[in-house]
């Protein structure tokens, strides 16, 4: 068999025309054949002709159905179907002796419901067929011109034509009525498509997780404004622990009962289930977001009164931004991996580099921009490492990496940039002010560490510092002067170990 001839299987569901036109066919074409009965008598119809109208009204309407159903294209062989009608028809006109009152029934019926499905086109080629039945049938068949009969023969058709009228009206209807709701369904599909577009596109230019969390809500606020809404991420690894979060419409206490609900559901067996909740601006329902989402758990919170448009599609909303969000946060862990160092979280070389070479170009651009550099080196490492191990040495550079975190400010840098030595890259401040900040942070470092699970007694901590701003060196030279009053310091400080020794 060719591949490309569809079998029954593959095609047992016709064109919605052929499916409208059974029916229609079928049950018309049965009251033609009763008018034709009832014509018999009167025309004097030989057992031949009566075999003829079996055939052509009761079994025929069932073949076209089947001729549909299998053709590959089942809309165009429908339209040939009622061009056969016409012929069969005319033909069938001919016989009974083109009887004024069936003639026209027939003709009106067949052509009108040509021109509703195929238009001008297939109405003039059903009217030619009609005539060419008619015509051959008159050639064939001994047939007269008879246009009246009995009272209840032209009432029988006058009904059967009324009642196909009333039939084909309805039918129109029902056929408009659901054209009418197909539209309205893709205008709101064509409403929600574009909308997803545009929460793809605001997705995709959110810088960070964050971002991406404030900008979907905004989206989601400009479908429904009156609406509340909210998105929080917890981590995966501690489910009750808030990873970022956000709301809109939400008051502060309605926000605080929303964590405390969701953070029980997240650590709970049930995290993958949608929850309800009521706040004070109404009933919510939190939807998690599965899906591609690995790398933590994250519920959109909207309003159970939602549209009934957003609320049917929520799902596609979900499982899009499941995707953006397990993207954001894959970038986010990638540049983070990029940026920082594995031992101590600071940020490593590369990210300093970065930081100091915008904040040497603000300062070329902006005179008034200046900043600074704190060198710092642990003195001593090399000595823990080979009396004490490399893990007594890793927990000092620990313990002096967090405790540099703690004394510096919100908009410092803190970097490691080799094994024992830190900068901090001060933004908006000049060298004076970096002393001083240097001064705490030395302070801090040299208190000793608690002792780690492989230490028996305490480490002693002790640090070389340089400092150098750019309001008293060339931007470009502060990072190389404050290395060099380092390692003055650190000189300084191995000669009064000699001396006293």
């Amino acid at each position: 068999m060719d591949s490309q001839t569809p079998t029954w299987a593959e095609n047992d569901q016709p064109h919605r025309i052929a499916r409208v036109n059974y029916p229609v066919r079928a049950v018309s074409f049965m009251a033609v054949f009763g008018a034709i009965l009832l014509l018999t008598p009167e025309r004097g119809f030989g057992s031949g002709i009566l075999l003829f109208g079996v055939l052509s009204f009761l079994v025929y309407p069932h073949l076209t159905y089947l001729h549909a159903a299998r053709a590959a294209d089942s809309k165009r062989a429908e339209l040939a179907n009622l061009l056969i009608d016409s012929i069969l028809l005319g033909a069938w006109a001919a016989v009974a002796s083109f009887h004024l009152w069936f003639t026209f029934t027939v003709l009106v019926a067949t052509l009108s419901n040509n021109a509703i499905i195929g238009g001008l086109r297939q109405f003039a080629l059903a009217a030619a067929c009609f005539l060419l039945g008619g015509a051959i049938t008159m050639l064939i068949a001994d047939t007269t011109f008879q246009p009246t009969s009995g009272l209840g023969t032209t009432l029988y058709i006058a009904v059967m034509a009324a009642t196909y009228m009333v039939v084909i009206s309805v039918t129109s209807h029902r056929l408009n009525d659901q054209l009418a709701k197909a539209h309205l369904s893709l205008i709101g599909n064509s409403r929600v498509f574009r909308s997803l577009l545009k929460l793809s596109a605001v997705s995709n230019d959110a810088a960070d997780v964050a971002d991406l969390i404030e900008k979907a809500l905004d989206h989601f606020r400009r479908m429904t404004p009156d609406q509340p809404f909210g998105l929080l991420l917890f981590q995966r690894e501690r489910p009750r622990q808030l990873r970022n979060c956000g709301f809109r419409g939400l008051g502060k206490s309605s926000q605080d009962a929303v964590f405390e609900h969701l953070a029980a559901h997240s650590a709970s067996e049930r995290r993958g289930e949608r929850t309800k909740l009521r706040v004070s601006e109404g009933p919510m329902l939190a939807v998690p977001v599965t899906g591609q989402l690995e790398r933590a758990h994250a519920y959109v919170l909207m309003s159970r009164e939602l549209s009934a448009e957003l609320g049917k599609l929520r799902a596609l909303f979900v499982n899009q931004l499941a995707g953006t969000l397990q993207n954001k946060l894959l970038t986010e862990e990638l540049r983070k991996a990029a940026e920082t160092d594995e031992l101590t979280g600071l940020f490593n070389r590369r990210y300093l580099e970065q930081q100091l070479s915008a904040a040497i170009e603000r300062k070329l651009q902006h005179h008034g921009q200046d900043f600074s550099v704190i060198m710092m080196d642990l003195i001593g490492l090399k000595g823990v490492n080979d009396t004490q191990g490399h893990a007594a040495g890793d927990h000092l550079i620990a313990t002096a990496a967090e405790r540099l975190l703690t004394q510096a400010r919100s908009t410092d840098v803190v970097a490691r940039i080799g094994g024992d030595e830190f900068v901090v890259l001060c933004h908006d401040c000049g060298e004076a002010n970096a002393e001083r900040l240097a001064e705490r942070l030395a302070a801090a470092c040299s208190s000793s560490p608690t002792p780690g699970q492989d230490q028996a007694s305490e480490l002693t901590i002790k640090i070389s510092v340089g400092v150098a701003g750019s309001d008293r060196h060339r931007p470009q030279q502060v990072l190389a002067e404050a290395d060099r009053r380092m390692y003055e310091h650190k000189e300084l400080h191995y000669q009064q170990h000699r001396t006293r020794r």
